[in-house]
């Protein structure tokens, strides 16, 4: 009896984690933005840093070709995994020049996931693929 319960105790819990990804996963979609062979590379001024989960969150001000500013918001990973790829709350503040390579949102605003970001003096913080800048 004892065997069956805990058979059933441990069948309910495999359930609900199987059945749980599917919500899990649910939350990283990426279906708005678009592929990564996709991204753009961008220049501008860090205006503000969220230090946050689920998401840390850059904002940044970048020139158009016309001259104007137009700020732009991206995504980055969670706090653990930021900080895990040795990203801090302090390695960015507003008026930090950065470059990144950024995919952009699919309806043509200014948001993007982040899949690269160097500071002005070369330092990669985001993306240690070669070439600091490209």
């Amino acid at each position: 009896m004892r065997v069956q319960r805990l058979f059933s105790a441990v069948l309910f819990i495999a359930a609900v984690m199987f059945l749980s990804t599917g919500v899990l996963s649910a939350h990283h979609s990426q279906a708005g933005f678009e592929t990564p062979d996709k991204a753009i590379p961008l220049k501008g001024t860090v205006v503000e840093f969220r230090w946050r989960n689920p998401h840390i969150l850059i904002f940044w001000d970048v020139k158009d070709d016309s001259g104007k500013v137009v700020r732009w918001v991206g995504e980055l990973g969670s706090i653990s995994t930021a900080s895990a790829g040795g990203l801090t709350k302090d390695s960015l503040k507003p008026g930090d020049e950065i470059s990144l390579m950024a995919i952009p949102s699919r309806a043509g605003t200014p948001q993007s996931i982040i899949s690269k970001l160097v500071k002005a003096d070369g330092t990669v913080l985001v993306g240690r693929a070669a070439g600091a800048n490209e």
